[in-house]
């Protein structure tokens, strides 16, 4: 997909850089070939349940990590994956004190519509952060407290700060009402920057505007390939079965691995495991490029990886288990890449009706 008065755009930061081409010659090559031995791998059911307790722990346990970005991840992973046992880890951060935390939980609690925590979340919506008061207004709205859901179009119209009018797209999107689609078209033709105009993109596109699609299918042939990928996430998010073809082309012939990810993700969400062999081999990516600046090894290394746990868990095939549980308990492995190998297995695990859904 913090601290400052307004927070970054509600992506996983692991995910906000793209690298330049990275030739890693047994990765661009799928192993339906022949040439990659596949490393798909299952796990009989005692692995899984061991996987999946381990997982939700690490989850619960980030959800207090002293990194605040973690925390927000490990928020947004309990609701997506694991409210039931994460609930209570996501009230705990209703008043934390990094804006992007608070953020995390107050959407997390409107999305599974969690009413007894309504008058905590009604205080939020009085804090001098607009974007604890956008989340806020959000759940509260979802939660049928609906007198101030106003404010998130003037929050989108009028403030100053790109983080905050993107941050006011994503939760007017996120309320799912049709009729919101004529404020989020006004906002497109005022918006001159990219990451608001990409998420009222977003919005729209979940909505079924065609002309939406386009926009976001335009965007990912743009010359600059972070945002490629971020068309294609936004694409992928909004479930648009309108992007087949172009999520096949760019897993197929994309230099970038960031692209050929979200494009395997963007399958999976569609019901095709295209990209799984891809996601499999990106999942152990140790090959990044030196000297870059503002860009060191290990943060492409965990971009990378984190972005092939997302494709798999779109995917959802149960054959990849076995290299989540590898990633999952590498020695030293990053904690967002943890994080999202965490949520990936469990959404795994739980999709095959072993166990009650937690969605």
């Amino acid at each position: 997909m913090t601290s400052r008065s307004a927070i970054p755009n509600p992506k996983p930061a692991i995910l906000r850089r793209v690298l330049r081409p990275v030739l890693v010659a047994a990765i661009l090559v799928l192993s339906g070939s022949g040439c990659v031995r596949s490393l798909q791998r299952p796990l009989p059911a005692d692995e899984e349940d061991q996987l999946r307790l381990a997982a939700v722990q690490f989850l619960k346990e980030s959800a207090f990590s002293d990194e605040p970005v973690i925390r927000m991840h490990a928020i947004e992973a309990l609701q997506e994956v694991a409210p039931v046992e994460g609930l209570p880890c996501i009230e705990a951060n209703i008043e934390n004190g990094y804006a992007g935390v608070s953020f995390a939980a107050l959407m997390a609690l409107g999305t599974l519509r969690q009413a007894e925590f309504l008058e905590r979340i009604r205080i939020r919506a009085e804090s001098s952060d607009p974007n604890v008061v956008i989340a806020a207004l959000f759940a509260m709205h979802r939660m049928g407290d609906q007198k101030r859901t106003s404010e998130l179009a003037d929050f989108l119209f009028n403030n100053e700060d790109a983080r905050v009018r993107a941050n006011a797209a994503v939760a007017i999107g996120r309320l799912g009402e049709p009729k919101s689609a004529k404020i989020l078209r006004r906002a497109l033709d005022k918006e001159a920057k990219i990451s608001p105009k990409l998420q009222i993109l977003e919005a729209l596109a979940a909505f079924g505007d065609r002309n939406a699609i386009d926009r976001l299918i335009a965007f990912a042939y743009d010359p600059r390939p972070d945002v490629v990928a971020i068309a294609l996430q936004c694409l992928a998010n909004a479930n648009c079965d309108k992007a087949e073809m172009l999520y096949v082309s760019r897993l197929q012939s994309s230099v970038y691995p960031e692209s050929r990810l979200q494009a395997a993700r963007g399958l999976g969400r569609l019901g095709r495991d295209d990209g799984l062999d891809v996601a499999l081999a990106y999942l152990r990516f140790n090959s990044p490029e030196t000297g870059r600046s503002n860009d060191p090894p290990e943060q492409q290394i965990a971009r990378v990886r984190a972005l092939a746990a997302l494709a798999l868990e779109a995917i959802g095939s149960p054959q990849a288990l076995g290299p989540l549980k590898d990633a999952f308990f590498t020695p030293d492995q990053a904690a967002d890449v943890r994080l999202t190998v965490a949520r990936a297995a469990i959404k795994i695990i739980d999709r095959r009706g072993r166990r009650p859904s937690t969605n």
